[in-house]
């Protein structure tokens, strides 16, 4: 066995760390995420910690229209314009006008800004006003807003279009969360196999093709 193969899940943990860092080409954007929300206290900003599988699930799925729900500071709409290529254009639902200024302005400086619209407002506000066909939506918001964000994705996905679903676990850092038991109910919903293929992904990361 070669002297550096990981011989430990511990060891295979930090090699994917290790690496997938290095080739992140948007880890600056995630690495302001702490320190804005120390100075902010705004504690519904985090970066999925899946830049990169996202950009390969785009890039692999070839989507034209992509949505995501749930902004933040702009990081993962990145990664999702930069897999799904020329041809694909993200529309990204961001509550606070603070954070859409600042994730324009990263679209601005990655040169993506006509591939990315952020639609500012309430995930429930913005989402019955949209219409037409998705290719791929990324969940990534509240836990109390979970289910009606599931019923808008069943409308808008198309058939054989791709749902990836983050943060679907935070009972174990936040058990005392509000809207906890709404996104217990978003789990076992995707495993409804008459609307749904689904894979669970160990660090809670779900991938659903509608079927």
């Amino acid at each position: 066995m070669h002297s550096s193969e990981p011989k430990s899940a511990a060891a295979v943990q930090r090699w994917i760390d290790k690496h997938t860092r290095s080739s992140d080409r948007f880890a600056y954007v995630a690495d302001k995420y702490e320190p804005h929300r120390k100075e902010h206290g705004c504690f519904d900003v985090y970066p999925s910690s899946n830049g990169p599988l996202l950009g390969a699930l785009a890039a692999a799925a070839k989507p034209k229209r992509l949505l995501e729900v749930g902004c933040g500071l702009g990081y993962s709409a990145l990664w999702l314009a930069y897999g799904a290529g020329l041809r694909g254009e993200v529309e990204t639902i961001e509550a606070r006008k603070e954070h859409a200024k600042i994730a324009r302005d990263h679209f601005k400086s990655e040169g993506l800004e006509k591939r990315i619209h952020v639609l500012v407002g309430e995930a429930a506000r913005v989402l019955p006003a949209l219409d037409g066909r998705y290719d791929l939506i990324y969940f990534d918001t509240d836990p109390g807003e979970s289910l009606a964000v599931l019923d808008h994705s069943e409308r808008l996905l198309r058939k054989g279009g791709l749902l990836i679903s983050a943060n679907l676990f935070l009972g174990q850092f936040a058990p005392d969360m509000p809207g906890l038991e709404t996104m217990a109910e978003y789990r076992l919903r995707i495993l409804d196999a008459t609307r749904w293929l689904t894979a669970y992904i160990p660090d809670g990361t779900s991938v659903s093709v509608r079927v």
